[in-house]
């Protein structure tokens, strides 16, 4: 007979949360990401997307990377205590993709499709200025059972 096994250990406290902004690590050598919180760390951001995109393109990927995570903040619970904004940059060489992922939509409000906005409004442009800058972008909810959970905008730059 076999002696009877030690009762499970109780859960430990959670870990502690990572703190924002923090890089987000993968594999792929072509990809890299950032994690910011809820507040809007515009400086941070274009530092992040300068000294990961060298050469000429990084000011267009900058400029839509800050319209992305304002619209992020803006739009969604992201901007919201506790939020997040996740950004993911691909570079091959003929082509950069920048993922941006928010918290998805706040409860109770009308749920914001990405759509292109009022020409020249202020302080960006939001996805008029994507549209302009990149050679395509899209977008797509992920769904929680019937409910909308975040949303990802990718935008693709060419690269000179």
């Amino acid at each position: 007979m076999q002696p009877a096994a030690a009762p499970p250990a109780p859960p430990g406290p959670d870990p502690e949360p990572v703190p924002y902004p923090h890089r987000l690590r993968f594999e792929e050598r072509h990809r890299s990401g950032i994690a910011l919180g809820p507040e809007p760390d515009y400086r941070t951001l274009d530092s992040w997307v300068r000294g990961t995109v060298l050469g000429p393109a990084s000011d267009r990927v900058a400029r839509v990377t800050a319209a992305l995570v304002s619209n992020a903040h803006r739009h969604s619970l992201s901007g919201e205590p506790g939020g997040s904004v996740r950004i993911v940059i691909d570079q091959n060489p003929f082509l950069l993709t920048v993922r941006v992922t928010d918290d998805g939509p706040r409860p109770g409000a009308e749920v914001p499709y990405p759509r292109l906005g009022e020409p020249g409004r202020a302080p960006l442009a939001g996805l008029r200025l994507v549209d302009e800058l990149t050679v395509y972008w899209d977008w797509e909810w992920e769904w929680r059972g019937t409910t909308m959970g975040p949303l990802t905008i990718r935008a693709v730059v060419e690269t000179p």
